[in-house]
């Protein structure tokens, strides 16, 4: 039987900062956080309010992209995506938009090199990145 103080093992599925972003923001390890969710959902898909909490007291600041399209299926679609940068790291904000926009531009399809920048802004250790490429390389298409 598992007992009660048995190690969390966190599923592989899930990042090393998931659910943690704010945590780690507010200790400095942390300097970039990146939230992506689907228009028209009517739940909290991150906690929005305790990040914008620090936004209006000048530790973060905020940017939110809102995009519409049509799907390969022909279906319209809304996304918002919503990056936190501490504020003397405010820089990462545009840098991570600029990938974001060579992604799209690029077309369908994973992009190792761009995640590598991706990972780096968001604050990931190289092994972790490296791993998770590692997995996209591997997963089916």
């Amino acid at each position: 039987m598992a007992g009660a103080k048995e190690k969390y093992v966190r599923p592989s599925f899930l990042g090393p900062h998931e659910g943690r972003e704010l945590e780690l923001m507010l200790v400095g390890r942390k300097h970039l956080c990146a939230f992506y969710e689907e228009l028209g959902i009517e739940r909290e898909t991150f906690p929005e309010r305790q990040f914008d909490q620090h936004v209006a007291e000048g530790l973060f600041v905020k940017d939110i992209r809102v995009e519409k399209g049509i799907s390969r299926d022909g279906e319209e679609f809304g996304a918002r995506s919503v990056l936190y940068a501490t504020t003397d790291q405010a820089w990462r904000i545009p840098a991570m938009r600029m990938i974001q926009d060579v992604y799209h531009s690029m077309g369908p399809g994973w992009r190792p090199d761009l995640e590598r920048v991706k990972g780096s802004l968001l604050g990931y250790d190289q092994n972790d990145v490296e791993q998770f490429i590692e997995r996209l390389v591997k997963r089916p298409s």
